[in-house]
């Protein structure tokens, strides 16, 4: 490796910079007696519950009669599935292989090794096992095998995600690794697989319902005579499950507090190899660059749908890196200077959008941790991709990767870069123009009133370049009070997650505290719900009205009351799919809070593939329809195909609660909302598009 390519570090760092604080040490010490304290109870509870099984088998029966015979079955069958409820865990234990992953071998990639090397150097940090790659805005510390490292002292792995490779540079880069081998450093991190394991064995003795819940139910509807030992031994297991229920709230308030000071100390070990802003400025950056990704991925699964698949994705990604990178630049620069050095990257308690800093504590926080004391250090603006010697072969493999796990398709051939970038452009068409209106279509549909009504009525209608400036400022008006909701239902989640000063908010002259931030929220949604459909109809209709009577006099109104009465059908089908989603969830729900027989669900699952199947019919109705193509939609045959993979709905064989299907539909039916809200804001796209056109026409 080239010395260039390793960043520069601080010329000068505080001695005890990396220390551990006294608050990192009390809520370590708190995080190790919580685990100890689980264990002795746990172990307890497995000790009683052993010796309570011996006894069953070895107390005297006084006499031995049919009673007494019962009633030692029933004891030892008791006790048996009690000592089986706090071992069953045990069965399922895995160390669980992570598929989404390449390993990076130093014969390979002997620049990267020598730079993750180095900086273990200068980091103090005990060297990886193994490096890999995974496709995402990523990167972490695991142990090899995580059981085995709750008794011997296994070695780490460290994942490198190639989406961030894309969205940093060199002297990020290095900030982000050295967080991480900060936590390569940590012996707390053992901590975390001891927690991590109690949860594990809380969890599945809480939650988990497998085939010991299943034997005791079939216990208990068999004759009182042999279940009353299950009626017996039913309100224990709730009990047990109330208790650890208490303990797995603990735990994790414990481990919470303590991995919150694991990455500031993790983060001072990147400011003392890179400087105070660079660990930051990276932590600004990754927003844009999971977004950008997570785009990628989205137009990798909607072009596969029109089978297009591009070798490399990315070559994509970084394109669209490349064009907003000038603004980013641009914002940077004009961040304001921060008094203790550096900028100011964040004003607010905001959570990063990035998953693997999902859990991390609130970016300010972040900020104010690297910037005491400010560790000043230059920086290397290069690309991190210089590091991979190999770095096309590895993003290709990468890309293959991504279509059969992320998108599940193998691909036969591949269109050219040019070819998937035209994809993108189209699927980008007509967004600003979305935007031009304030955002008002993204939570709502726009209400196409009776296209043959109104157009009767169309000769009277003002065509001055006024009304329509009249028509966006009564939008406006009423878009006010919806933001005004949106901005409190904002600060309900900042209320919820934490992440403000502030503890309640006020509507409607009831104030919500952070215990009834749910209920708050409900209320906040259902009145943005009443103001869409009641406050919006004469608007719609008026914007509607105007747009055909331009078309009329101008343009082909054929066409706009085609797109229109397009966008009528894809709303119905929107809410019907809608429907059909709530009424499974509030069947299913009803039949969970009482008692089945095995025919009701049966007789349920039917109905579910009914209610499912159902849509076929309304997929057929759009045959009847005059079809307007839209950007990369360009038949009705690829308008079903863009809302259900094979452009219907297949109905599920045998039993769909024991081989998936009900897990299928559900998706299925959950795709399909999501695509038909693509849809609409394709349509809408259009329609704005060609209004757009017909507003070369207005007169001053």
């Amino acid at each position: 490796m080239t010395t260039n390519l390793y960043p520069p570090s601080p010329k000068s760092v505080p001695k005890k910079l990396t220390a551990l604080t006294a608050s990192y040490q009390t809520r370590a010490f708190l995080a190790i007696l919580s685990i100890i304290l689980f264990f002795v109870l746990y172990g307890a509870l497995v000790v009683a519950l052993s010796y309570l099984v011996i006894w069953a088998f070895t107390y005297d029966m006084v006499s031995v009669n049919k009673l007494t015979i019962l009633g030692k079955i029933g004891a030892i069958a008791g006790t048996v599935m009690l000592w089986f409820f706090t071992l069953k865990f045990i069965f399922k234990l895995k160390n669980h292989k992570r598929e989404n992953r390449i390993k990076l071998k130093k014969k390979d990639y002997p620049q990267l090794w020598e730079f993750i090397l180095k900086i273990c150097e200068e980091t103090g940090a005990p060297k990886p096992k193994a490096i890999y790659a995974d496709p995402d805005v990523n990167a972490y510390v695991s142990y090899t095998n995580m059981w085995l490292s709750l008794f011997l002292p296994v070695r780490k792995e460290l994942t490198i995600g190639l989406g961030l490779v894309s969205c940093l540079n060199l002297s990020e880069f290095k900030a982000v690794m050295s967080h991480e081998f900060g936590h390569f450093s940590q012996s707390s991190m053992k901590i975390g697989s001891y927690i991590i394991s109690a949860n594990t064995i809380i969890h599945d003795m809480i939650f988990a319902r497998d085939k010991w819940d299943d034997l005791l139910d079939q216990w208990r509807a068999s004759d009182l005579r042999l279940s009353f030992a299950a009626w017996i031994i039913t309100p224990v297991i709730w009990i047990i499950r109330q208790i650890l229920n208490l303990f797995y709230q603990f735990l994790n308030i414990m481990y919470s507090s303590l991995s919150r000071e694991m990455e500031f100390n993790a983060d001072k070990v990147a400011i003392s190899t890179t400087g105070s802003d660079a660990i930051i400025s990276g932590l600004w950056k990754l927003d844009s660059g999971f977004e950008k990704w997570n785009n990628t991925i989205n137009y990798a699964y909607l072009a596969s749908q029109k089978k297009l698949f591009t070798q490399n994705l990315y070559t994509h990604n970084n394109l669209s890196l490349a064009r907003i990178k000038e603004a980013q630049m641009a914002m940077l620069e004009a961040l304001p200077a921060d008094n203790r050095g550096g900028k100011t990257y964040f004003t607010s308690s905001e959570h990063s959008k990035v998953n693997m800093y999902a859990s991390h504590p609130p970016n300010d926080m972040r900020q104010d941790n690297a910037k005491v004391p400010f560790v000043e250090c230059e920086s290397n603006e290069d690309s991190p991709w210089l590091l991979f010697n190999n770095k096309e072969a590895l993003q290709i493999e990468m890309t293959k990767l991504i279509y059969k796990q992320y998108v599940n398709k193998i691909p036969q051939e591949f269109c050219s870069t040019d070819e998937f970038e035209n994809f993108i452009s189209s699927e980008n068409h007509g967004k600003e123009l979305l935007n031009e209106f304030g955002n008002s279509f993204e939570n709502r549909f726009l209400n196409i009133p009776e296209i043959e009504t109104i157009e009767n009525d169309l000769d009277g209608v003002d065509l001055k370049a006024s009304a329509y400036d009249d028509l966006k400022h009564r939008l406006e008006t009423i878009m006010q009070p919806i933001k005004e909701i949106e901005n409190l239902m904002l600060k309900a989640g900042e209320i919820a997650g934490g992440t403000t000063k502030e503890n309640s908010f006020a509507f409607k002259g009831k104030t919500y505290k952070k215990r009834t931030i749910q209920e708050g929220y409900n209320e906040l949604l259902t009145e943005r719900e009443k103001l869409f459909s009641e406050n919006f109809i004469e608007w719609d209709t008026d914007f509607c009205k105007f747009h055909l009577a331009l078309a009329k006099k101008f343009g082909d109104q054929n066409l706009l009351s085609n797109l229109y009465k397009q966008h009528q059908e894809l709303t119905i089908f929107y809410k019907k799919t809608v429907a059909i989603k709530n009424t499974i969830y509030g069947e299913l729900a009803q039949l969970q809070a009482q008692e089945v027989s095995e025919s009701d669900v049966r007789r349920f699952g039917f109905r579910v593939n009914d209610l499912v199947v159902s849509l076929n019919d309304d997929l057929k109705s759009f045959d009847n329809m005059t079809f307007v193509a839209l950007p990369n939609i360009d038949s009705i045959d690829d308008l079903k195909e863009a809302i259900i993979d094979g452009g219907e709905f297949r109905k599920q064989v045998g039993n769909i609660f024991e081989n998936g299907g009900f897990n299928i539909l559900l998706t299925n039916i959950e795709n399909a909302i999501v695509h038909c809200q693509r849809l609409d804001q394709k349509n809408l796209g259009v329609i704005l598009e060609y209004h757009k056109k017909l507003h070369e026409h207005l007169k001053s």
